[in-house]
């Protein structure tokens, strides 16, 4: 009996323990990306494990699409498109609170989490379900599909230039 009132008790003791509210002021602190430009490379669709890897799809023979971060993480995302490599801007690009980032692709809101960051490499984790307005809009041909990407993560990799 007194071993399993010690074990209860050494159970308890260590939920509140690792339940201390410390956690929380990490993401309290503001965290600036490095200004300049910074250019989509990748996406990769997660659920469970990599199921896709696609290069991002810069228009053919045009400059290749960049954000543009400025001082206080504000940004700017700058669309090649057409054969004209027309420019479209996209204001309130990037708004980051610690890890947490809200992105304006092509004028969707996708909300995720800075999940790799380095002097020249940054990974966006999103939820799938941030892009299905996206991809319902630009890929209607894919829209009876998406249910069975439920749960997983899109992975957005950008180089800085």
């Amino acid at each position: 009996m007194k071993k399993y009132l010690f074990l209860t008790i050494l159970s308890a003791g260590l939920f509140f323990t690792s339940c201390g509210s410390d956690d929380s002021k990490k993401n309290d602190r503001e965290v600036v990306t490095k200004p300049g430009k910074w250019e989509p490379t990748t996406i990769q669709l997660v659920k469970v494990v990599p199921l896709q890897t696609i290069d991002y799809p810069h228009t053919a023979n045009c400059n290749k699409d960049y954000l543009e971060l400025s001082a206080g993480n504000k940004a700017i995302f700058f669309r090649h498109e057409g054969t004209d490599c027309k420019v479209t801007e996209y204001a309130d690009a990037f708004q980051r609170t610690g890890n947490n980032v809200s992105l304006n692709v092509l004028g969707y809101k996708i909300s995720g989490t800075v999940a790799v960051e380095t002097a020249t490499n940054m990974e966006i984790h999103s939820d799938i379900s941030e892009y299905i307005p996206l991809i319902t809009a630009q890929f209607p041909e894919y829209e009876q599909y998406l249910s069975l990407l439920e749960g997983g993560t899109v992975k957005l990799s950008f180089i800085k230039k």
